[in-house]
């Protein structure tokens, strides 16, 4: 399942990086904008799985 969202995460940045290489000038705040919405969308990710980890292992354990 995280294999999964890894690869598709890689595609989607293998479609945006050369549409960068052909650009004759890319403005600065395209840059900063597509930096921060891919680091949100790693940090989304990892939120995600920490709290399905984190709900596992509550779920697991035993009620004394």
């Amino acid at each position: 399942m995280q294999s999964i969202q890894v690869s598709s995460i890689c595609f989607i940045l293998g479609l945006m990086l050369p549409n960068f290489a052909h650009a004759e000038s890319v403005h600065p705040a395209v840059i900063l904008l597509s930096s921060s919405l891919i680091f949100l969308i790693f940090l989304s990710v990892y939120v995600i799985y920490k709290v399905r980890r984190s709900l596992r292992n509550h779920i697991d354990k035993s009620v004394d």
